[in-house]
């Protein structure tokens, strides 16, 4: 569960930043290796997520747009990181 904390916008920012110098390819490659990871429950992967979801989301990929899979998030919580169908 995500708590905000002190410096969390500028770091969600950073992600944002070095997230958008890559292609689609390279997000696709991000969220992979979030999958393989799986939710550890740390502050800093919880705020890259957000970044990583955002970005997916702005460019269409089905990671961060299909309801069954990919990083779902509610209520401004991530609630799973799960393969898409």
């Amino acid at each position: 569960m995500y708590l905000a904390q002190e410096g969390d916008k500028e770091r969600y920012e950073e992600n944002l930043k070095l997230l958008q110098k890559l292609n689609d390819d390279e997000l696709w490659l991000r969220y992979e290796s979030a999958l393989k990871l799986g939710i550890v429950g740390s502050h800093a992967q919880n705020i890259y997520l957000f970044a990583l979801w955002k970005r997916g989301r702005e460019r269409g990929l089905s990671f961060a747009t299909e309801l069954d899979g990919g990083i779902q998030i509610k209520y401004g919580r991530i609630i799973s990181i799960e393969p898409l169908p």
